[in-house]
């Protein structure tokens, strides 16, 4: 339940996000709500539609090439793509591409956790 104008659908999408390994939340600079995994922002939301994701080069340029997403409306284009939920056929591919970014987002921070265990451990 992703699409629609309430707030309902924003909560739910948010439950899904939050239930991913580390994730957490916070409040976007320019307005809407981001998401990270150990601090840095994978996700951010902008109403009950429009998501910013963060991807690596390789897998933005993918997702541009393949029209599975536009480029960002604000901001630099590195590294971000832009996804509008606009029906509720959109939603697997919104997940599919939160998922690729927040294991990018794992990927990126795994050094340093791994530094900060060494450090602490």
């Amino acid at each position: 339940m992703w699409v629609g104008s309430g707030p309902i659908y924003y909560r739910s999408r948010e439950a899904w996000i939050l239930q991913l390994p580390n994730v957490t939340k916070a409040a976007h600079t320019f307005g809407g709500t981001e998401f990270q995994v150990q601090g840095l922002e994978f996700v951010h939301t902008h109403g009950t539609s429009h998501l910013d994701i963060r991807l690596s080069s390789e897998d933005q340029e993918r997702i541009l090439k393949e029209g599975k997403a536009e480029p960002p409306r604000f901001g630099p284009p590195a590294g971000w793509v832009t996804f509008r939920i606009r029906s509720e056929g959109d939603v697997d591919a919104a997940k599919e591409l939160i998922r690729l970014s927040c294991d990018d987002a794992q990927n990126m921070m795994a050094p340093h956790s791994l530094r900060r265990f060494q450090k602490n451990g």
